[in-house]
């Protein structure tokens, strides 16, 4: 992409704030794949639950035979989620073999997984049934995972969904009536592409066939294969160009799946695909560096909502290797730490950010509260000449220094020489 067509969008992006970015709160959502994980999970540690993946909970687990349910493992998640105050998503999908329009096809939750139903009226009736089940306790619903919409991007494998378009927008069309049918307040998320820049080609084929029509948010995986800011901001800036061009500038976006490879969370995590999303392995600092920028930029974006990936996984998880125990790694820290630094319905406003640099403020209501800053020095008689209220600095592994007592050059380090960002605030 050249430097032109990249500020051109930047400036699209930011000329439509002012409509489509008015909810820019900070929203940490995680994904959690086993229930003994849950036990050391304290109330509210996470601000929403999306179940997608977890063992037992795909339509093939709970319905392995025509008419035969079994929730009891969906029954847990969602039990536990509602003990912690955690809003719940759950993504629908992986087709059973009896139900499957292709029951030899391998995809990557086995046979049959992949294919679109033989009978759409199966479908229709497996989503009505988790709907009914979880009425007002499950609040969306996201149709599908990574579909692989082979009109756009040729397939190289199934993988979740590799059916035509034309029926995932069918299975969406129905998805949404039959869940709000049985629960009028749940939201439907439209399915989540993935891939980067595949990924945007992928959402805007399905939009061209009508498939946001009957989504009331629009879902995306932002993996990002340079680990970059400005990639993450270029890739919002062209979901929003999509929405405007299909008239659906006005559903939020979420942020429904990321995450990278965490060198702490296992004994043996290694590189994925060179040129893919999850290449590097990253140290805790890096990682946790990552998230926060992510989080701010993803805030002043106006994406209503990030979900990170996962929690007690063995390669891109927040726990040491020992999952069952819950003890977190660096970016586990920090990602604490930093959901209690924006909690409140704080938002950003006014905020500048590249990789390099970002000065944004954090507002609590009308009252300033806080700036997140990085890749800017800290100068103590210049930083308190124009912020005297705003003290204290918050580091993502939980440390805190003072402005008026701390070394300048210390402080001048923090956010010169390691670009990572730090929050300050008045206490």
């Amino acid at each position: 992409m050249s430097a032109v067509t990249f500020f051109g969008r930047i400036i699209i992006f930011l000329c439509m704030s002012s409509l489509a970015f008015a909810n820019n709160i900070f929203f940490f959502g995680q994904h959690v794949f086993y229930p003994d994980s849950y036990r050391p999970i304290t109330a509210k540690q996470f601000d929403g639950i999306r179940i997608w993946g977890n063992p037992k909970t795909l339509w093939r687990d709970i319905e392995p035979r025509q008419g035969v349910y079994d929730f009891s493992t969906l029954d847990q998640h969602v039990a536990l989620a509602e003990e912690r105050g955690m809003d719940i998503m759950y993504t629908l999908g992986q087709t059973p073999v009896w139900a499957s329009a292709r029951p030899s096809e391998l995809g990557s939750f086995g046979l049959g997984a992949a294919a679109e139903p033989l009978d759409m009226n199966d479908w229709y009736e497996y989503v009505s049934k988790v709907a009914q089940r979880y009425r007002g306790r499950i609040s969306a619903y996201e149709v599908m995972n990574e579909p692989r919409i082979g009109e756009a991007i040729k397939m190289y494998s199934p993988g979740f969904f590799s059916g035509s378009t034309q029926q995932l927008v069918r299975m969406t069309e129905l998805a949404a009536r039959a869940i709000h049918a049985a629960d009028s307040r749940a939201l439907i998320v439209c399915p989540a592409m993935d891939g980067s820049d595949l990924g945007i080609k992928r959402l805007e084929y399905f939009l061209a066939q009508g498939g946001g029509k009957d989504c009331d948010v629009i879902g995306f995986h932002f993996y990002l294969k340079t680990g970059s800011v400005n990639e993450f901001t270029s890739l919002l800036s062209q979901i929003r160009q999509l929405l405007v061009r299909y008239n659906l500038q006005n559903k939020p976006v979420w942020n429904t799946e990321m995450g990278v490879l965490v060198g702490s969370s296992g004994n043996q995590v290694r590189s994925g695909a060179a040129g893919s999303a999850l290449e590097k392995v990253y140290s805790d600092d890096e990682a946790s560096s990552l998230m926060l920028k992510v989080q701010v930029a993803s805030s002043n974006g106006g994406v209503a909502r990030t979900y990170w990936f996962a929690h007690d996984s063995s390669s891109m998880g927040s726990t040491l290797p020992n999952k069952k125990i819950g003890q977190l790694n660096g970016l586990g820290i920090a990602y604490q730490n930093a959901k209690e630094w924006f909690s409140h319905g704080r938002k950003i406003r006014g905020c500048s950010l590249s990789d390099s640099q970002a000065n944004c403020a954090v507002y609590e209501g009308n009252e300033l509260v806080g700036r997140v800053l990085w890749g800017i020095p800290l100068e103590p008689a210049n930083w308190l000449a124009a912020n005297p209220g705003l003290v204290k600095v918050h580091l993502f592994n939980g440390l805190t220094l003072n402005i008026r007592t701390s070394n300048a050059s210390s402080l001048g380090a923090l956010t010169r020489n390691f670009a990572d960002p730090v929050f300050i605030t008045s206490n």
